[in-house]
């Protein structure tokens, strides 16, 4: 028996080595096919190696260079005017993450291989995080994996998919304070719009958890910033107002709609404020819902508490939005309709409602919103079956 298991692992081992293998040489012979700039060859290229994905190898790279030469990887805030420019603007753990990939030869045989291994990686989180959710239907995999927020985040090297596989952590170790605290901390230090997760912990009465996750962000930038002899500290809050005075209103936000709806400029940013208290308002209600079952609880409050992430963030773009494939594989972890609507986007690229950058266009803010709303709607409604209740029990309950 155990010596059947064994070969099943080897072979699950051999099968992976080779789909890893094989996708980029795929992405490669693909990317042709598709017309330039579009999500599916820009991906497809970033996969293969002919292309240098936006983020990752255009400011996250460079980043890593400068933390390994000792410099800081921060750009001065009166330097920063805005596209083609895109500053680094993470705390410098991400910086220092990415140095093994910085070190490696940019170029071989004409194919970015840190790129390529980034894309890998990120596909990689992408299946980890719905398996560490409890999505057993291999329908789902290639409806997450295509659909256009996930291209986008494959595109640009984003960390997207990393930020799906640390929150599905702290789902399945959310009552284990030790991990749910080291997971959330990490995902928070990466991309600080998501501290409602830290706030979803307390209110869940994990509050040990929540602190915790709070401690291992602020101890992780810390030490990080430590590591580049502090250099970029002192400037860094006022590149951070600097991108947002920049980008905001350029971006996908609940702001960005809201002004292009004509709403003053002030109006709009305490209309973000309120919608957003009013979403955390009823993360707290939902938590503590006695008529729920525990793990619906945990869940309809999880939505709540991203929903009031995305709203409350000055800047949003697209890729961001990979993370609504956690509320949809929690309420339904087989192929059901609200899978399709992130995939339905893709529709909206070919309507040329889908930009990387709207700009203050209505149709593309609207459609987006629209999306996003359905969804969070639909998976907060929903209700799971009694295999799926057992399928989200955190891991050791």
């Amino acid at each position: 028996m155990q010596s059947a298991s064994r070969r099943r692992r080897a072979l699950a081992v051999v099968a992976v080595a080779g789909v890893l293998l094989a996708l980029p040489l795929a992405a490669r012979a693909a990317a042709p096919r598709f017309h330039q700039d579009t999500l599916w060859a820009n991906a497809l290229g970033a996969l293969g190696g002919t292309l240098k994905p936006g983020d990752f190898g255009y400011v996250f790279v460079p980043a890593g260079d400068d933390v390994l030469a000792g410099r800081s990887p921060y750009m001065d805030a009166d330097e920063f005017v805005g596209p083609p420019q895109a500053p680094y603007a993470y705390p410098p753990v991400l910086a220092v993450l990415v140095t093994p990939l910085s070190a490696l030869p940019e170029q071989v045989r004409g194919a970015f291989l840190p790129g390529v291994l980034f894309s890998l990686l990120l596909v990689g989180a992408m299946v980890g995080g719905l398996l560490l959710l409890g999505v057993r239907d291999w329908r789902c995999y290639p409806v997450a994996l295509l659909a256009p927020f996930t291209l986008e985040a494959v595109e640009y090297g984003a960390v997207g998919p990393l930020l799906v596989l640390l929150l599905a952590a702290v789902w399945r170790s959310r009552d284990r304070p030790s991990v749910a605290g080291a997971t959330s901390g990490a995902l928070v230090v990466l991309k600080l719009f998501l501290w409602p997760v830290l706030v979803w912990l307390a209110l869940t009465r994990r509050v040990r958890a929540g602190l915790l996750g709070v401690g291992v962000a602020g101890a992780l930038a810390l030490v990080s910033w430590a590591a580049i002899g502090f250099r970029g500290l002192v400037d860094y809050p006022r590149l951070l107002r600097k991108l947002v005075e920049v980008e905001a209103e350029q971006s996908y936000s609940a702001f960005a709609l809201l002004h292009a709806l004509e709403l003053p400029e002030l109006a709009a940013r305490a209309a973000v404020l309120v919608l957003g208290t009013a979403l955390l308002a009823l993360c707290w209600r939902a938590a503590g819902d006695a008529s729920l079952p525990a793990a619906d609880r945990d869940r309809r409050s999880l939505g709540l508490a991203l929903a009031a992430a995305l709203v409350l963030t000055p800047i949003l773009w697209l890729h961001y939005l990979v993370l609504l494939f956690v509320p949809i594989a929690l309420a339904r972890p087989r192929l059901s309709a609200v899978w399709f609507v992130p995939l339905a986007l893709t529709v909206f690229e070919w309507a040329d409602w889908y930009r990387g950058w709207p700009r203050g266009e209505l149709d593309s803010l609207v459609s987006v919103a629209v999306a996003v709303t359905v969804v969070l709607v639909a998976t907060h409604r929903a209700e799971a079956s009694a295999a799926d209740a057992r399928r989200a029990e955190p891991a050791g309950a």
